[in-house]
């Protein structure tokens, strides 16, 4: 899932998308300031592979 969150003065707007290509389309068409992120959830991976990046990623 990919969302946009959108800040303008006195507001905060946030649309979800399936895709990232139609997020990428809309992000460019919204004006003010605007952020775009994808949201991974963990419960989509095998338990060993998130262990695996757990252990090989480095924190600082």
């Amino acid at each position: 899932m990919w969302v946009i969150t959108v800040y303008t003065k006195n507001d905060i707007q946030m649309y979800e998308f399936e895709n990232q290509e139609e997020a990428k389309e809309t992000f460019k068409k919204l004006k003010g300031n605007k952020v775009l992120s994808e949201v991974i959830y963990y419960n989509d991976f095998d338990e060993n592979l998130i262990e695996e990046a757990y252990l090989n990623s480095k924190v600082s």
